[in-house]
Parts: structure tokens; C-alpha cells; sequence
């Protein structure tokens, strides 16, 4: 339980200062590009996660420092029926309409197969990883939505919030998923937007759009995490 609590509060303050507050070693955000490589602040172009990706039932908008309450809707199938909040989200007439909902699961290796090509696929980036996917299959067509999670520190079927997220799908319709999936997340609750609102668009890095990304990578993948940050250069600086 203890170990709970300090990762919480780790994940809180961010992984970039130790909690030595004379001499604290600065660590670089931890985020990889499309092509798997370190990206850099205010350089890497490309597609990346902000705040404004993050769609919540509630009023308002979504705090993203609450990534670490997100997870697979409890009571799955009933709740996509009975949760209003889930139906006034992406419901037909919710906030993201949507045009089909499916949970899809990891891959099978013949559908990898045929869909990827090989291709190499990394952490929080869907949206390229959808994009060369579709240039390198024939039929393959980019499907461009939302990844549902629900807040797991409120009653169960009361809020759920939306992530920007793009998969691929066969000619016949079938949907694939070829970006890395969380140990935590076997299965994702994907939702297809009749209308994705402001197009999704290549962009150069921000502080913002790197710390969120360093957060989100140290939570759902702690091991590719740690190998990026063990590749970054540290610099000390005393305050």
C-alpha cells in the first residue's frame, strides 16, 4: 500500500526533479517520437497528446493530471447501457458522437500480419502508427476516434473520459489496433467519431504536450519509460 502512495505522488510531482530540493538532478521528459527515438521540447515534429485530446462526462474539461485514476469500464457490457454518463459522452447525441463502439483486444498475429507489415509501433503514438499502417496496407483504412476509460476514484458508470486515439480497419470493416497496448489495458473501449471536430494535426513539441507525455509513459509503460530516461542526459543543478 505504501508503495501506492509514493508512486501516486511520484507520478504528481512528474519524474522530472528527485525530491531533494538543495541539489536535484534535472531528467529530461521521457517521451518517444514516431520513430521511437527521444523526442525534444519546442523540436520533434510530429503527433502528440495535449490536453485538449482529453474529453470528460463531466462539466468542464479534464484535468490531466488524473490520468492515474483512468481504466477499462467496470461492469462491461451492462454499463454501455446503463451508464448515462458513458451514453451523454459518446452516445449517438453525447458530447463525442459516435458512429460505432467495440472493444477490441490485442492483435492476433495474423492480423498484425497482414495489417503492419513489420512495421515498428511505439508508445503514444496511435496516430502515426494508424497513419503508416494504412500507407503500408492495401485497404487499410485509418479509423480516427476515441479510447474510453473510466475515472476509477468515482462510483462505478459515473464519469468516463475520452482520449484522442486512432486504429486501423480492414476492408471488411473489422478493427485492428496496432499500437503497444498496457499490461493494465488487454482490452481498449474504442469509439469511432461521426465527426472528429478540429482535425488532428502534426506539431511541433511543447513543454506542456512533453510533460504530459512523460506522465503518461511512466504510468502505462513504466519499462519503456525507464529505458528512454536511461539514454537521457542528467544535469544537476542546485536551488
Amino acid at each position: 500500500e505504501s508503495v501506492g502512495i509514493w508512486l501516486k505522488l511520484w507520478l504528481r510531482i512528474g519524474c522530472c526533479t528527485s525530491l531533494y530540493p538543495a541539489m536535484s538532478q534535472v531528467i529530461p521528459d521521457c517521451l518517444p517520437d514516431a520513430e521511437g527515438r527521444q523526442a525534444t521540447t519546442g523540436e520533434s515534429v510530429g503527433y502528440w497528446l495535449g490536453a485538449d485530446d482529453f474529453v470528460t462526462s463531466d462539466e468542464g474539461s479534464f484535468d490531466p493530471a488524473l490520468v492515474d485514476q483512468l481504466g477499462f469500464p467496470r461492469d462491461w457490457p451492462a454499463v454501455y447501457t446503463q451508464s448515462k454518463a458513458l451514453k451523454a459522452l459518446i452516445g449517438r447525441k453525447g458530447k463525442l458522437a459516435s458512429r460505432r463502439a467495440a472493444v477490441a483486444g490485442v492483435p492476433t498475429d495474423e492480423e498484425r500480419a497482414k495489417a503492419s507489415g513489420g512495421l515498428a509501433a511505439f508508445p503514444l503514438q496511435s496516430f502515426a502508427t494508424a497513419e503508416r499502417a494504412a500507407g503500408a496496407a492495401t485497404g487499410l483504412s485509418v479509423v480516427r476516434g476515441w479510447a474510453v476509460f473510466e475515472r476509477l476514484d468515482r462510483p462505478p458508470g459515473a464519469a468516463f473520459v475520452a482520449e484522442r486515439y486512432w486504429w486501423n480497419a480492414f476492408p471488411d470493416g473489422t478493427w485492428v489496433d496496432l499500437s503497444p497496448r498496457p499490461k493494465a489495458f488487454a482490452s481498449l473501449l474504442l469509439a469511432e467519431a461521426v465527426q472528429e471536430g478540429e482535425p488532428k494535426r502534426r506539431s511541433v513539441l511543447t513543454a506542456a504536450e512533453a510533460s504530459l507525455g512523460t506522465r503518461l509513459l511512466a504510468l502505462r509503460f513504466p519499462s519503456e519509460a525507464a529505458a528512454l530516461r536511461a539514454l537521457a542526459p542528467t544535469v544537476t543543478s542546485s536551488s
